[in-house]
């Protein structure tokens, strides 16, 4: 996990949003994400060529008519867990990923064993929920920031998604230009890995994330009481790392 949800920065492509709800935020949707290796003598060129294969095959079926995907390429980071991109993969709700999973497990067989011949085995694979708290202005995003957070002693993952969605809401008023998730793993979370849930920050172009650090940072967010009500719940995020994004399926 610590591997997985090491992404961040993005080239300048479609962010995958969730479906906006004003009155509470933004409903949950859930992701699988599979970290990738390359065989020796293999590439990205080798993957995207696999890519724009499946992408016409999943584009034939209804089952996957709701599935978005892209590659997720290592920027800054450890290198603690080498790996060359993790491919994710969003659905609505589980109805719908599950149904995604089954008919890829009954109608790919041909597409997989050519992926085999390009990736490695054995390669973490996990399922999470994950929530959007903000989006960038344009719906876009180029660069990415993750890192593992732990809630304040007391403090629930809805306490702390309620007061992150008003204080993003308020930050946006004064020129803040960040998307934000909230991302919670499940079925193939590292054993070792000691935290709540994994924070998303994204800004639509590399250099936005540097200008937003000049144009809303430095100037405006310390004075927020959003902020400070957010600040006051306590709890703790590290371990930040960023990748590029190479969309697949939008």
């Amino acid at each position: 996990m610590k591997l997985l949800l090491s992404i961040s920065l993005l080239f300048s492509f479609v962010v995958i949003a969730d479906d906006h709800v004003e009155s509470s935020g933004y409903e949950p949707n859930v992701a699988e994400y599979y970290v990738s290796s390359f065989k020796e003598g293999k590439d990205m060129d080798d993957m995207m060529k696999w890519a724009a294969k499946w992408t016409k095959w999943a584009e034939e079926s209804e089952a996957l008519k709701d599935y978005r995907s892209a590659m997720l390429v290592p920027y800054y980071h450890s290198g603690e867990l080498p790996h060359d991109f993790v491919w994710v993969g969003i659905s609505p709700n589980p109805e719908a990923h599950y149904g995604g999973n089954d008919y890829w497990i009954n109608n790919g067989q041909k597409l997989q064993a050519e992926l085999n011949t390009i990736l490695e085995s054995g390669n973490q694979a996990i399922f999470t929920w994950q929530r959007t708290v903000s989006e960038t202005p344009d719906g876009q995003a180029s660069y990415a920031v993750y890192s593992d957070c732990k809630l304040g002693e007391g403090v629930t993952s809805e306490d702390v998604y309620n007061a992150y969605y008003a204080y993003a809401k308020a930050a946006k008023e004064l020129g803040d230009v960040a998307g934000r998730k909230m991302i919670f793993p499940g079925a193939g979370t590292s054993s070792n890995w000691d935290y709540d849930y994994v924070q998303l920050v994204t800004t639509s172009t590399i250099a936005d994330y540097g200008k937003n650090w000049t144009n809303f940072w430095s100037d405006q967010a310390g004075e927020m009481p959003e902020l400070k009500a957010l600040e006051e719940l306590g709890g703790v995020c590290e371990n930040e790392r960023s990748y590029s994004i190479v969309p697949v399926k939008n």
